[in-house]
């Protein structure tokens, strides 16, 4: 029974994971993060939904990046108390791997993250006996018609809440551009138990930013 938490975009994520079955999952987005007042709310409300307590749990899986900033700091810190509180084995998985590839059809997946104007967080995944793994390192890439020449005569299907971005700016006529989605907590059973998922250190586990935070100027006007 794993506990698994992402919250690395707009959605807060939460689900409870039994065999590769989602037994629980609740989600909220808003053009607003509300991750930092309703994550752990969430999360109560999964486990009273499953009828479990903490005891009943054998480690918590959180997505670890890239993405946000303040979403990931609120997610990892949360699923590190957790950890931490209840004697609890830590685990992350990849933002990027954590997208319903279910509905793919090829075997190629570039999935995007947005990363503001023209950029995106992007990881190429590719089917392996039924399973998707990480082809390629994640990257930030700033998304032209050029973008991503090695697979260009390849069938690829993009997946993310940066796909439509990466439509207009790409266009390639053999790929399939996905409507905008967002990687969720109860997409992240498929990669449970696979090489993708690490057990990291509850004390020295950080989240994987790709970027340095860069903070933006206040627009309000002080008194």
């Amino acid at each position: 029974m794993i506990l698994c938490i992402e919250t690395a975009t707009k959605n807060c994520s939460v689900a409870i994971v039994s065999d590769s079955r989602v037994i629980a999952h609740s989600a909220e987005r808003a053009d607003k993060f509300v991750h930092g007042e309703r994550l752990h709310l969430i999360v109560q409300e999964c486990m009273q939904t499953a009828g479990l307590d903490f005891s009943d749990i054998q480690g918590v899986c959180v997505g670890k990046g890239p993405g946000s900033y303040t979403g990931l700091r609120i997610g990892v810190s949360a699923a590190k108390g957790i950890c931490y509180a209840a004697k609890l084995p830590l685990y992350s998985l990849p933002t990027l791997g954590c997208f319903d590839m279910t509905q793919v059809k090829g075997d190629e997946v570039i999935a995007v993250i947005d990363a503001r104007r023209d950029e995106v967080y992007a990881q190429h995944w590719v089917r392996k006996e039924g399973v998707f793994h990480p082809a390629s390192a994640v990257e930030a890439v700033i998304v032209t018609e050029n973008s991503w020449e090695h697979l260009a005569n390849k069938q690829v299907q993009v997946i993310g809440d940066a796909a439509e971005k990466v439509s207009h700016l790409h266009g390639n006529s053999n790929w399939i551009y996905a409507e905008n989605a967002f990687p969720s907590a109860k997409d992240m059973a498929n990669l449970l138990d696979t090489p993708a998922m690490v057990k990291e250190d509850v004390a020295y586990f950080e989240p994987y930013y790709l970027k340095d935070f860069v903070a933006l100027k206040s627009t309000k006007k002080l008194l």
